[in-house]
């Protein structure tokens, strides 16, 4: 706000002017609150995906070399899980790759949020003396 604009205002329209303000920022900073868990639970989640990740690589791993040391018929038995571990693996890739994503996706909306805010004040703020 100007000078001009505030010095046609009442002070009870100030009062309401400042009161709808701290009312916004209050909501703004809430949603902040609210986004930040959002991006600190796809942060774990992803960590989790890695986790998983490298367990069954190792798992695939041993089967690989168990199935290199047994004999033809029980060799084949293993080499018939290798695909299922496989898809499991490339599943949780995918799901990874979908949280990086969205994580990606969320931490954009976060910053354009938080800068159309620091632009919004600055736009509606008060005007030096």
């Amino acid at each position: 706000m100007t000078n001009a604009i505030i010095g046609n205002m009442s002070p009870d329209e100030l009062v309401m002017v400042v009161e709808l303000q701290r009312v916004e920022l209050n909501r703004l900073l809430a949603e902040q609150k609210r986004l930040n868990e959002r991006v600190d639970k796809l942060l774990e989640l992803q960590e989790r995906e890695q986790v998983l990740r490298q367990q069954m690589q190792t798992s695939l791993d041993h089967l690989v070399r168990q199935c290199d040391g047994m004999a033809a018929p029980e060799a084949e038995r293993f080499r018939q899980d290798v695909p299922l571990l496989t898809d499991r693996l490339n599943q949780a890739e995918r799901r990874f790759h979908a949280l990086r994503a969205a994580l990606g996706q969320l931490v954009m909306v976060l910053e354009r949020h938080l800068t159309g805010t620091s632009t919004g004040a600055s736009n509606h703020g008060p005007s030096g003396p």
